[in-house]
């Protein structure tokens, strides 16, 4: 029973290390991915966290939303397209996905007018006009709810430690006890075996043949307690 529950608790950790795996990978793709392309993508797919209401209605705030890598600067969006594209908020550069409500076409260029689908909180159109060159990414149509929130936090300092750091440093630790509690094992088998092998070319009978192995596993005990009693 005791190893059937060791085996398991061997599986639960393995699996919870490979979480801890990919997350860890997942966080750091969308960290170097930002910097390049200026929206955190995994093969082109950014998954970004709603932070406000402005859209409530199509998504909520705290929903993780998918949008597909787009900013190409001859990338054609039409009307109803929801796009992202950067915005200045407190003199902090953050990402903002709005619909698009209006194409605007001169002799040069193409303009997109954008707005929040909740009219309570976007009563009027974004001042701002975007282009193909300022848009970087356009909504696929699928989204999780509440697993922005989860995300959001993992990309936190606090969040990276709770979530990663912390499990992989006590994955490391209970990997270092099992090693040693694994040469423990190891080395009182082969004593063990060595006191058999000695012992059964003697000429002795069964019961001294036992006695003659525990005194041998004793005296090899109480070595060790010496040799720990003197590091110390």
């Amino acid at each position: 029973m005791k190893q059937k529950l060791s085996k398991i608790l061997h599986i639960v950790v393995d699996v919870l290390v490979i979480l801890v795996l990919v997350v860890s990978l997942l966080i750091a793709t969308l960290s170097l991915t930002s910097k390049s392309s200026g929206v955190p993508n995994i093969f082109g797919i950014a998954p970004l966290s709603v932070q406000s209401g402005s859209m409530s209605g199509t998504f909520e705030p705290g929903d993780l939303i998918f949008c597909k890598v787009t900013n190409d600067p001859s990338t054609e969006y039409q009307k109803d397209d929801i796009v992202t594209f950067p915005i200045e908020i407190d003199g902090v550069d953050t990402l903002n996905t709005h619909r698009i409500v209006d194409v605007i076409k001169d002799d040069n260029n193409t303009y997109y007018q954008t707005q929040g689908d909740n009219k309570y909180t976007n009563p009027v159109a974004d001042e701002a006009l975007q282009t193909s060159s300022t848009i970087v990414a356009k909504y696929t149509g699928t989204k999780i709810g509440g697993l922005g929130t989860v995300l959001s936090f993992l990309r936190t300092q606090l969040g990276f430690f709770l979530c990663v750091l912390l499990p992989m440093i006590i994955f490391f630790l209970y990997e270092a006890v099992r090693v040693v509690l694994n040469v423990i094992a190891y080395n009182k088998e082969k004593a063990l075996e060595e006191a058999k092998a000695t012992v059964a070319s003697s000429e002795l009978t069964e019961e001294q043949k036992k006695k003659a192995i525990e005194e041998y596993l004793a005296s090899l005990n109480e070595s060790k307690d010496e040799t720990d009693g003197k590091s110390e």
